[in-house]
């Protein structure tokens, strides 16, 4: 599948490879690895933001969000951040895509996901992701390298999957502008 490479810094020449990239009767499966070596007082952690016209973006009223965040999942969506009240919800309090208690479990250190969509009465929803990996140190969230994927769920049920690539600064800005929203707390560079 794609690889994609740390273009720059202490991990130039590392990357994230997507080894899975399907699509499901009503969404898509991803799976990615990195080779990305863990320093010590550093952490390696995957943040994701996605920007759609989906159900989330509607009731949380903002069209980028940090995943997972959300609504209508108890168990998954059960905090209140201090930057979004309403009726959505994060995981945790961080900004990235596995919790602790997910890491313990087992998830990571790769990167999977499934997400879905109903398919619309008209037209098309869609979803855009940006995933990056990141490199963290205390408060400060280091962006190594990012991909953009994504799919459209059609009218007629259909899943068109958007090509795995290399984000766009534009993309980039959203993505980094979310996370700022959601978590201030942190910096990213």
């Amino acid at each position: 599948m794609r690889t994609f490479k740390i273009a720059k810094g202490d991990h130039k020449g590392k990357q994230i490879q997507v080894t899975r990239y399907e699509r499901t009767k009503t969404g898509m499966k991803i799976n990615v690895e990195h080779n990305v070596p863990v320093v010590a007082g550093k952490q390696i952690q995957w943040v994701q933001t996605f920007t759609s016209n989906n159900v989330f973006a509607k009731v949380c009223k903002q069209q980028t969000i940090v995943d997972p965040f959300g609504y209508g999942t108890p168990s998954l969506h059960k905090f209140d951040l201090p930057t979004m009240p309403g009726t959505c919800k994060a995981d945790d309090l961080l900004p990235f895509y596995w919790t602790a208690d997910d890491l313990k479990n087992g998830s990571g250190p790769g990167f999977s996901d499934e997400p879905q969509n109903p398919k619309p009465d008209k037209g098309r929803v869609w979803t855009q992701f940006i995933l990056a990996l990141t490199e963290v140190t205390d408060k400060h969230v280091h962006h190594l390298v990012a991909i953009f994927w994504g799919y459209d769920r059609m009218a007629d049920g259909e899943v068109r999957a958007a090509a795995i690539r290399l984000p766009t600064t534009a993309e980039m800005k959203a993505h980094g502008q979310a996370l700022k929203k959601m978590y201030p707390t942190f910096r990213y560079t």
